[in-house]
């Protein structure tokens, strides 16, 4: 089981009040990776002549990249410690020094960035995967009382499987959720070697205010209403062989009404203020349990999110005919979401895995994430299992395919589209991965070295249309195009089918590297076939053009201490 609560549980259960404190100690773990990644087509699209303006976006893509990660821990006593996680060129390319941030995927708009507050949905320092030169993820103290343990700070945040917090911290993560938290856990032994670990937990992923010592009084003052903070839960059964957690919480913003949340540009190309700011009140549930038979390992994880949030997207506005300058919301066919909007998602993912005395390595990874034949409703049903939770090497890992392309009817120049169908996290689907590796243990003069070769093989479906948009309902002005996948079934929304090989190797007590290789055989769901109403033929018709194959090597070299 991923938990990471399952160091401090240990802590608790072996540190005693009553023992001496020892002297300070210093203790550093982490690793440098260095990655070569080659892929080709993950546009999923290929010249065609016969179509005009191709939906082929780009063919072979190769880069490298690195990271240093730093794993520091200063320990003052039985008691007292502090920790840091530090990443040095966090996932950056070779000769570049850049940021990015992980944005939410819309085909045909194309990439959404949620503005810090209304839409933080995750955590303070989530979401970024490429860093510049130096980030500090996190830094925290963990203080041990007589009631329980104390963790201060921003922290990693793990639960479950992590498909809903996910830390980030495999061999191959990116990502990873971190929290300005402040979480108290207590645990109780109880017969039988089992035990309840249980915590309280605040946190604070967006904060609106400011020091007056260095910021002076003579500027906006702005409400502490208008931060979020979010409350939780949570309570941990665990027996030798089985537990059951249940984590659960609250999250509140008392958002400024009407007041605009980002900058976008309209239709004219004018860069407007725009975005629906409001309250947001939402409630989640995630409830976890492992079953351990011999050799067999069950996990299963299920996520219920409720409640209304304020997301407060907004999208540059496309240049149909007829729309030119606007002022905000609803204007120059800017796209807004509302705020308040009720927010519905389930998601649930199952694992089974087994470990065999000959070196056999065996998993079985399925899993559900809700979906949303119209990404930009008012309803949200559609959030995406965090991105470091990876079934494969592309499908879901990767942005694939390439959304339907709007071309002006009259001057034949480019309005939207052909973007990626899919982004890098689990999302509208309902998906089956299996695998197995087998384990070479090197001689016993090289204790703990071994070498493993594996294969990996994924498919999944779409739960709802991938595309349906209205533009005429989402920007309020009438006579514009609708357009929709002209897939009526799941089962004809088929993702395709991914098979993955890979060779692992550990070696000289520190050095791990992998090789792996993907190829995507595409489905339906990656086909460019609309049906398109079209008043007034606003937009040039969309050819069909199906999805051609894709594929990708990664090299991954790094040395864990």
């Amino acid at each position: 089981m991923r938990r990471r609560f399952q160091s401090i549980i240990i802590l608790l259960g072996l540190v005693g009040l009553g023992a001496n404190a020892k002297a300070m100690s210093y203790g550093l773990h982490g690793y440098y990776r260095a990655r070569s990644v080659a892929n080709a087509d993950l546009d999923l699209q290929t010249p065609n002549s016969s179509i005009p303006n191709s939906n082929d976006r780009f063919g072979f893509i190769a880069y490298n990249q690195m990271r240093l990660r730093l794993e520091p821990t200063l320990k003052l006593n039985d008691f007292l410690a502090i920790h840091g996680l530090f990443d040095v060129l966090d996932n950056i390319l070779f000769g570049t020094e850049e940021t990015r941030e992980l944005g939410v995927n819309a085909p045909i708009i194309g990439t959404l960035t949620l503005p810090p507050g209304a839409g933080s949905f995750w955590m303070t320092g989530g979401n970024a995967g490429e860093n510049a030169a130096f980030n500090v993820r996190a830094v925290w103290t963990e203080i041990l009382s007589p009631i329980g343990l104390f963790r201060i700070g921003r922290q990693p945040s793990h639960w479950g499987l992590g498909i809903f917090q996910n830390d980030g911290r495999a061999r191959q993560s990116d990502f990873g959720d971190m929290a300005d938290r402040v979480l108290y856990l207590a645990q109780i032994d109880l017969a039988g070697s089992s035990s309840v670990s249980a915590g309280l937990l605040w946190d604070i992923p967006f904060e609106a205010q400011f020091d007056p010592r260095a910021q002076g009084l003579d500027g906006q003052i702005r409400s502490n209403a208008q931060d979020a903070h979010q409350f939780g839960t949570f309570v941990l059964y665990d027996r030798e062989d089985w537990n059951v957690g249940l984590f659960g919480g609250y999250r509140r913003r008392d958002g400024p009404e009407g007041a605009t949340t980002t900058t976008v540009r309209d239709a004219a190309g004018n860069s407007v203020a725009a975005g629906s700011d409001g309250n947001t009140n939402l409630f989640f549930a995630d409830l976890y349990g492992k079953y351990q038979l011999n050799q067999y390992r069950f996990q299963i994880e299920g996520v219920y999110v409720g409640g209304k949030v304020t997301t407060g997207v907004a999208a540059d506005g496309i240049a149909f005919q007829g729309l030119g300058a606007g002022t905000g919301c609803g204007s120059g066919g800017i796209i807004c979401m509302p705020a308040n909007q009720p927010i519905q998602v389930l998601m649930a993912a199952m694992e089974i895995d087994a470990e065999y005395d000959f070196g056999g390595e065996w998993n079985l990874k399925s899993g559900f994430a809700q979906g949303d034949g119209n990404i930009l409703s008012s309803k949200v049903t559609q959030l995406g299992f965090r991105p470091d939770y990876q079934i494969a090497l592309m499908m879901f890992n990767m942005p694939l395919g390439t959304s339907p392309t709007f071309y002006d009817g009259t001057s034949g120049a480019r309005l939207a589209g052909g973007v990626p169908t899919t982004g890098n996290y689990i999302n509208n689907a309902l998906y089956a991965s299996t695998g197995y590796k087998h384990r070479f243990n090197f001689p016993e003069d090289f204790p703990g070295e071994w070498f493993k070769l594996g294969t990996q093989i994924t498919t999944a479906w779409a739960h709802q249309k991938n595309i349906n948009l209205d533009f005429a309902e989402l920007t309020g002005t009438a006579n514009l195009p609708e357009i929709s996948e002209s897939a009526d079934s799941m089962w004809k929304r088929w993702y395709g089918v991914e098979l993955d090989v890979s060779a692992e190797v550990k070696v000289l007590e520190h050095l791990y590297a992998a090789l792996e290789g993907g190829f995507l055989l595409p489905g339906r769901a990656y086909d460019i076939d609309v049906n398109l109403v079209n008043p007034g033929s606003i937009v040039a018709q969309v050819p069909d053009d199906k999805a051609q194959y894709a594929w990708m090597i990664r090299l991954t070299t790094s040395i864990e201490f």
